[in-house]
């Protein structure tokens, strides 16, 4: 009995960040690295295999690590639904036909309960789970780009723990104002959490975007088609989204999710200041689970 209503509470925060990201859920485990990352990302419907323009880029697409500035830095704070909360540090570099990314993903939920027996619980505990990634990219030619991350990964639910690697690869092609890439990530293993190993979450990236310059108002504006599926028993998701960049000050954003049960619409907005920006992303969820918010605070030099 003991150890059923400890391993309930247990189930607790895998089923919250399984609803957060409801896909494949059943399958595979360490579901944070299905979330989506920063928020411009999350306000185009994460449709950005192929635009990704900061150090994102690491975890979408390891070879558009040449797109946007030189160096850029950012670091992102979301908070999901049912106290899932999220914490997206890093870095990239282009060095001539070489790019170099670090990130840091912390995914936690805090103060779930611990009960022994029905009634009043016993105390509280944070289960946690955590990836370190380095990323490399390398310029075959002028329009043709690839890249690969490994990452360390580490789970960590009550007193038990599990860590493993695991790797990403990615391919990007721009040509003018059309731009196409495509990306695998999460394969690896990870050791054994108490009696069984977690399975990753395997997936596959792939999409489009196309820039438009509207000169009449001094803005841009970037199109963009994504499909994106967890191999493992995830559904295939339709992503689109649209940025509208007013005078490289003002970010207007939205985008479509298909496939999920309890998310489609996704918006946002971001500002820029010189060298620094800042972004907000917005998801409502169906089933009144509230909603999603995401800050991401980034420079660039």
């Amino acid at each position: 009995m003991k150890s059923l209503f400890k391993y309930l509470f247990i189930i607790t925060f895998l089923a919250a960040v399984s609803n957060a990201q409801n896909d494949g859920a059943g399958n595979t485990g360490l579901a944070f690295l299905k979330l989506g990352i920063s928020s411009r990302s999350i306000a185009m419907g994460e449709a950005v295999t192929a635009n990704t323009f900061d150090a994102s880029a690491t975890h979408y697409n390891p070879a558009a690590l040449f797109l946007g500035d030189k160096v850029n830095l950012v670091f992102m704070h979301n908070q999901q639904v049912l106290g899932v909360r999220t914490e997206f540090l890093a870095g990239k570099v282009k060095l001539n036909k070489i790019a170099i990314g670090l990130s840091l993903n912390n995914t936690s939920v805090d103060n779930i309960q611990l009960r022994e027996i029905p009634g009043e619980p016993l105390g509280t505990f944070n289960a946690q789970n955590f990836a370190l990634g380095i990323s490399l990219g390398y310029k075959i030619n002028e329009n043709l780009s690839v890249g690969a991350t490994g990452k360390f990964l580490f789970e960590k639910i009550y007193v038990d723990n599990a860590s493993g690697f695991a790797f990403d690869i990615g391919g990007l092609y721009v040509k003018e104002k059309l731009s196409f890439g495509a990306a695998i990530s999460n394969f690896g293993s990870m050791t054994e959490l108490r009696n069984e190993a977690t399975k990753l979450p395997a997936s596959l990236r792939f999409g489009a975007a196309y820039y438009f310059d509207i000169k009449g108002i001094n803005s841009k504006l970037i199109v963009a088609a994504d499909g994106f599926k967890v191999l493992n028993g995830g559904d295939f998701h339709a992503n689109t989204g649209a940025e509208l960049l007013y005078k490289e000050f003002l970010a207007l954003r939205v985008g479509y999710q298909s496939g999920y049960e309890n998310k489609t619409i996704t918006a946002g907005i971001g500002l820029k200041y010189k060298a620094i920006s800042l972004d907000y992303a917005f998801v409502p969820y169906k089933y009144s689970l509230g909603s999603s918010h995401t800050i991401t605070i980034g420079t660039s030099f």
